[in-house]
């Protein structure tokens, strides 16, 4: 039986096949400011709403624009464009651990095809944040000793601030 090499691909792109989310209750602050995000933790990574992230980085120098294609069940992201709002944005909508399902959507910045841990999460695509800070190079630190995210648009991404 030969194997379906696409399937394969697909299940190396997405990750494990389900995962436990639980909320994020570190405080997050953006460029200093605190932001209550909707965010969960994922085997020890934190993962946000792709909407929720470019809704608040956009007047930054870090903006990035989402769009959804539904016809080639892609999320089209462009870097420097700022974010067009469809309504849902930062809404927080329950809490307690969910089931995270891997999102089998084609992901593209400024058009090339990127690949990234996501996962969909009652309805909603939530993806790693630091795979976002490197993608966008904006700086991501974790601040174990106040139990804080810092997201600063002003520095570069590196792999050292933090875990």
């Amino acid at each position: 039986m030969e194997k379906d090499v696409g399937a394969i691909i697909e299940t190396f792109r997405v990750g494990p096949v389900n995962a436990v989310a639980r909320p994020t209750t570190s405080e997050v602050l953006v460029n200093g400011k605190a932001v209550s995000f909707e965010a969960y933790g994922i085997s020890g990574n934190n993962y946000f709403k792709l909407r929720d992230l470019a809704s608040v980085l956009s007047g930054t120098s870090k903006q990035f624009e989402v769009v959804w294609d539904s016809a080639n069940n892609a999320i089209s992201l462009t870097s420097g464009k700022p974010y067009t709002p469809v309504g849902g944005e930062m809404e927080r909508k329950s809490f307690g651990s969910k089931t995270a399902r891997p999102t089998t959507s084609r992901v593209l910045i400024d058009g090339k095809e990127t690949f990234f841990t996501a996962y969909n999460i009652e309805g909603n695509n939530y993806f790693k944040l630091r795979d976002i800070g490197l993608a966008f190079n904006f700086s991501v630190e974790w601040r174990e000793n106040t139990d804080t995210v810092v997201i600063d648009t002003g520095n570069k991404y590196s792999p050292e601030s933090g875990q």
